[in-house]
């Protein structure tokens, strides 16, 4: 589970400089890169939080 959301993560993190590049690029407007960039941190902040939390729990049974 944990690798799967880190996987997301990064596919957010890279769908966060994407659009700016397109847009650059002249190939996406600026009210869609905002919308897409909106989207992407919102589910980079969900994903990255889930998998970086760490509960003292599980961390002491992974040590023991």
């Amino acid at each position: 589970m944990r690798s799967i959301l880190q996987i997301i993560s990064l596919l957010a993190l890279i769908a966060l400089t994407l659009p700016s590049v397109l847009f650059l690029a002249g190939r996406l407007e600026l009210d869609m890169v905002k919308w897409l960039m909106l989207l992407a941190t919102i589910v980079w902040f969900v994903t990255a939080a889930l998998w970086m939390w760490k509960d003292n729990g599980d961390e002491q049974q992974e040590t023991g």
